[in-house]
């Protein structure tokens, strides 16, 4: 399954479903940043507005068991010299350059969604020097030879009021 493929498949299923079920703790509008120069340069994959306000969001949707971490990209064996996700969030953080308002990581898993939300900032400043610790898997891209390794950071290392839980049954309509 090709990259794009994928990338286009998760904006589906985030309008299809995601969007829908949350709709009463996120009842404002969203749109896609797919492409444009604010996904590829700063990771921020969806703008969300509500009342005269808008909030930045990065996100991943598995269908999948659900989990209790985030999952951020560390380094891709095709180009191991390339910073990914963690790298590039830190130096974005050092910089004071523009990185997502909030991370979303959700599951869509036997008719429901599992989702956790954070700060960004918090998320990254919190695995910072911790990054070698990290327990790590992979997901092969294009190629069977091409893997992206992702770093957990568990649920653990946040404080319970720190992170938004949502899991609702799955919903196509608000």
């Amino acid at each position: 399954m090709s990259t794009q493929f994928r990338l286009k498949e998760s904006d589906r299923l985030w309008f299809g479903f995601v969007v829908p079920t949350i709709s009463k703790q996120y009842p404002g509008t969203w749109s896609s940043t797919l492409g444009m120069s604010i996904d590829t340069d700063n990771g921020i994959d969806y703008l969300y507005r509500y009342n005269g306000e808008e909030k930045t969001i990065s996100a991943r949707l598995w269908k999948s068991k659900p989990m209790q971490h985030f999952s951020m990209r560390h380094r891709r064996s095709a180009f191991p010299e390339r910073g990914l996700e963690i790298a590039s969030r830190l130096s974005s953080i050092e910089k004071g350059e523009l990185i997502s308002d909030l991370t979303m990581e959700g599951f869509l898993y036997k008719g429901r969604l599992y989702m956790g939300i954070i700060d960004t900032r918090l998320l990254y400043t919190t695995i910072e020097g911790m990054v070698p610790f990290l327990s790590e898997f992979w997901v092969h891209n294009d190629s069977p030879e091409d893997l992206t390794f992702f770093k957990r950071a568990p649920f653990s290392l946040f404080s319970e009021d720190s992170i938004e839980k949502i899991i609702e049954p799955l919903r196509t309509e608000p």
